[in-house]
């Protein structure tokens, strides 16, 4: 991994380091030591209690046929006339814990300040089903909704993706597979999954304890994800960092946080979109956590970056269409 450039160091926001000085203080078990239905649930009542209440907006479950079978989408309808742009939402949780419910407020918010139809996917989960199955059930959900946008009263031609940490990696990949076939207005990253972390970076160095994504739970995740085959790393459907190419992304949108472990691979991810030649916003929040996006009551950092986000894709999709 090379990153170019050195991003700029801030101390940690006031109120997330509060919230994790409690939370060592309280001295949970490792996350990584735990059953994944467990993890899973941990991980819902921390997005529940942690966030601010999300806007009030219409929601309809569905599911349609996935290649492992019934997919589960949620579709989030925002108070709007007229033809909407939509966006496909898919959550974070290193592709082992996360769902629908530790997101909805996430999509709610995007849903609201984007004036878009958001349809939240519920791929499969590792370790029940490992590698590809998270990435054939994202791009499953992505030709759906370029097939019944107008079904939902959304413009085909202004589709978006975006997603965080392993959401963000998974709506990548997504693009990358459909590309020729279908064509996002957007892609928007929020601390994205972008390499495996066995090749040292100082930001894993400098945060990998302490500071809520560890070390520890980032090897959980991975080896459940690609089933402890090491040679599954360097594939281009997990490493993005190692894809041929990604120069048919759509205009992409990264933000890294200061204070992550993940914080070089996707400053590096960006610069490799860039260098692609994509149009390329790279956001750094230097004060930022790993996760912080459901910490809207703990922190205004967290609604600071779903903010950004929003406005940068109500531009994208209120341009014209590329070609």
């Amino acid at each position: 991994m090379t990153v170019t450039t050195t991003l700029p160091r801030a101390p940690m926001d006031p109120g997330l380091a509060s919230f994790l000085a409690q939370a060592a203080a309280q001295g949970n078990p490792p996350l990584e030591s735990l059953p994944p239905a467990v993890g899973r649930q941990i991980y819902r009542d921390l997005a529940a209690g942690l966030g601010l209440p999300p806007p009030a907006v219409a929601t309809e479950d569905r599911s349609i046929a996935g290649p492992g079978g019934p997919l589960q989408l949620r579709i989030y309808h925002p108070d709007v006339s007229g033809s909407l742009p939509a966006l496909l939402y898919v959550h974070g949780g290193g592709f082992v814990i996360g769902d629908l419910e530790t997101h909805d407020a996430v999509c709610r918010t995007l849903c609201h300040d984007v004036g878009a139809v958001v349809v939240a996917v519920d791929y499969r989960l590792a370790p029940e089903h490992p590698f590809p199955a998270a990435v054939q059930d994202v791009v499953c959900a992505l030709q759906w909704l370029a097939t019944h946008a107008r079904e939902l009263r959304a413009d085909p031609s202004r589709i978006t993706l975006a997603g965080d940490s392993a959401g963000a990696q998974l709506a990548t990949v997504a693009c990358l597979h459909t590309a020729g076939t279908i064509t996002p207005r957007a892609l928007g990253l929020i601390y994205p999954v972008a390499q495996h972390h066995s090749e040292p970076s100082a930001s894993m160095a400098e945060n990998g304890e302490g500071k809520f994504l560890t070390l520890g739970v980032m090897q959980w995740f991975i080896d459940s994800y690609l089933g402890g085959c090491s040679e599954l790393t360097r594939h281009p459907d997990f490493a993005l960092l190692s894809a041929p190419t990604l120069a048919t992304l759509p205009p992409s949108w990264v933000a890294t946080m200061g204070h992550d472990p993940l914080r070089d691979e996707g400053h590096a991810l960006a610069q490799r979109i860039e260098q692609a030649g994509v149009a390329t916003e790279h956001r750094h929040y230097p004060d930022g956590i790993h996760a912080c996006i459901h910490f809207t009551a703990v922190s205004p950092l967290g609604g600071q970056v779903l903010s950004d986000l929003a406005q940068w894709l109500r531009g994208q999709v209120d341009a014209q269409p590329r070609g």
